[in-house]
Parts: structure tokens; C-alpha cells; sequence
């Protein structure tokens, strides 16, 4: 990765979920090389001191620390940006890197939601919220959505979120709560623009890279892992979309080819840009989170 990939990350507030493996590992790795202060996110705190330990091996000047933070408890989300708030006057890039892909079985977590939405959607909406008033604090934050191209497959289905009615598909569980991603990007956007916020939200996907969460099962098996890019190019998409140099509000970056290449810009299906169902959504995580997002710093 070169340093012109990422160019305006310098003493930058920075944190990175699932940052301890991984695309948030590299992610965490590269945004620290480049002079980002950066707070790496993950459920352990010993994992993610030894990642922060890795990356001050290879980069001994690199500004790095952690905290712990579970995505699937709003308690643990509320504790992380209450710590993080009091040690951090501003945030200007947030990273939703963390999530869980195709779990083989149905599974349900906390109010009996389904588990990718929980982790991929609500959790980060709540995260997002919980820090809102770092991200305002910045002169220009930036609030980074990785996605997948399996948004494509997703459908909001208000009446069935927890896949508890329909036959479940792991491929299209998972499509739902990246869909959801995009649909939050933009209502982020919308909402951002209205009140006059200096936040903007991009989204990225990494096309198919081979991290430790490839799986031997669906899109993440054995011959997909042997096909999949190397992880220092599946980030790249992260990345670019951290600085304002590389791209804007509303933005979709990722694999020139789809599932390979380098880095471009990649458009957006309909239903990934319908207000209404952006708009209902967000109503939805708000009453299964409890979070708000207020307009004005504290």
C-alpha cells in the first residue's frame, strides 16, 4: 500500500471495528503507518492489544490503543463511545468493519433479532449514534460503511427482519444487512446535509479478499478462499473511501471488476438509493437500539 492511497489521514482520530484481523487489522495498520491516531474496536481487549503490540512493532512512532467493544450489546457500545468520549475530543473517520458473513444456521441474538443484521446494521447504527458528537466535533468526519456486493441479493422485508417467516438463506441473511449498510450511508447523508453536519458518509466493499473470516461454506469456501485477492489489496476500497482526497458523500467503492481489480467508484442499484425504505429503516433502528442521533456537540 502506498502512502498516496490514503494521503490526508495525518493526526487524524480514527477508529477501526473488528480492527484486530483481518481487513480492520490492515485497515488499522495502514491509517497508523500514515500518521492517524487510530483506536482499534474489537470484542477482546487482549486481541486487540496484540494487534495494537503488532502494528507498534512494525511502526514504533504509530499512535495506536484500543478498547472493547461488542456489537451485539448496546451496553457495551454505549460503555466504548462513553470511554472513547472521554478521551478523545473529536472523531474524524469511523470504520464499520467489523461483521459476521454467512452464518451457516439461523441464528438470533439480543430481542431475538437476526444475527447479521444485529452485528452488520443495528449495532453500527447504535456505535454511529453513541459517537455522534465526536463525529460533529471534527471539521470534516467521515463515517466509512463497508458493504458487500451481496447487497444485491438483500431485500428490507419490514415484516420478516429476523428471517423468522422465511426459509432461511445465508447468502441473502447476509445481503439484507449490507443492503441495510447502504441504505444507512444514505439516510446518514441526507440527515447530515439537512442539519448542515461537516459528516459524510462513504461506503466500500472489498470484492472477494481471503481473510481469516473466509469460510468453508457459501461464497467464503474452499475455492473462492484459493480465487480471493490478497488482503493488502482487498482494503484498498476501505481505505480510499477514509479520505476526502479519494472520495465523497454517498460514494460506493470498490473492485474495478467486481469481485478483483483496482479501486473505482461503483454504482448503486435502485433499491440501495430508495429513500422510503432508508427512511423506515432508520426509524426501525432507532426503536431497536434506543439511539438518536442528537445535532449538536455536547
Amino acid at each position: 500500500m502506498s502512502s498516496t492511497d490514503i494521503l490526508d489521514v495525518a493526526d487524524k482520530h480514527t477508529v477501526v471495528t473488528g480492527g484486530n484481523i483481518g481487513l480492520g487489522f490492515r485497515t488499522s495498520l495502514e491509517l497508523a503507518a500514515n500518521g492517524a491516531r487510530v483506536t482499534i474496536a474489537c470484542r477482546s481487549r487482549d486481541k486487540g492489544e496484540a494487534a495494537a503490540a503488532k502494528i507498534l512493532t512494525r511502526y514504533p512512532d504509530a499512535c495506536v490503543d484500543t478498547l472493547p467493544l461488542d456489537l451485539l450489546d448496546l451496553a457495551s457500545i454505549q460503555a466504548f463511545a462513553e470511554d472513547y468520549m472521554q478521551t478523545h475530543d473529536r472523531l474524524d473517520v469511523l470504520v464499520n468493519n467489523a461483521g459476521v458473513v454467512n452464518l451457516e444456521s439461523h441464528t438470533t441474538v439480543w430481542g431475538g433479532h437476526e444475527a447479521h443484521m444485529a452485528t452488520n446494521h443495528y449495532g453500527h447504527f447504535a456505535l454511529v449514534g453513541q459517537l455522534w458528537p465526536r463525529l460533529l466535533a471534527s471539521r470534516s468526519a467521515r463515517v466509512v460503511v463497508v458493504s458487500s456486493l451481496a447487497y444485491r441479493q438483500g431485500v428490507i422485508d419490514f415484516d420478516d427482519l429476523a428471517w423468522n417467516s422465511r426459509s432461511y438463506d445465508r447468502l441473502k441473511c447476509y445481503g439484507d444487512s449490507k443492503l441495510a449498510n447502504l441504505l444507512f450511508m444514505n439516510s446518514l447523508n441526507r440527515l447530515a446535509r439537512k442539519r448542515g453536519a461537516n459528516v459524510v458518509a462513504v461506503a466500500a466493499h472489498p470484492g472477494l479478499t481471503g481473510t481469516e473470516r473466509q469460510q468453508t461454506i457459501g461464497i467464503g469456501g474452499k475455492v473462492s478462499k484459493w480465487l480471493a485477492s490478497p488482503v493488502e489489496k482487498g482494503v484498498r476500497p476501505q481505505l480510499l473511501a477514509c479520505s476526502a482526497a479519494n472520495s465523497e458523500a454517498g460514494d460506493f467503492l470498490g473492485p474495478r471488476f467486481g469481485l478483483f481489480g483496482p479501486p473505482t467508484r461503483v454504482k448503486l442499484s435502485a433499491h440501495a438509493l430508495d429513500e422510503a425504505t432508508a427512511d423506515r429503516l432508520w426509524q426501525v433502528s432507532e426503536d431497536v437500539t434506543g439511539v438518536r442521533y442528537l445535532m449538536d456537540p455536547d
